[in-house]
């Protein structure tokens, strides 16, 4: 597994969910071990959270085509 992305919580869930619909299997992970996001108090999930998605080696180079290559004529 290689690393494609690594920010806060709520964009690797987001990624991962984009990747899911193009056939490219991830993880979301902490950063950090042992902090993976968990309800606080009131319920509410630290999105903030720093995370990284990862995926297999294989799929990396067209999934990072897939987000992160600038696209012609999108502007």
């Amino acid at each position: 597994m290689k690393t494609l992305f690594t920010g806060p919580w709520i964009k690797c869930d987001l990624l991962q969910t984009w990747l899911e619909k193009h056939g490219i299997p991830s993880t979301v992970e902490p950063v950090e071990p042992g902090n993976t996001p968990t309800p606080d108090a009131d319920g509410v999930e630290d999105l903030d959270r720093e995370m990284r998605v990862r995926v297999p080696e294989a799929d990396h180079p067209r999934a990072h085509d897939l987000f992160f290559t600038e696209r012609e004529g999108e502007l």
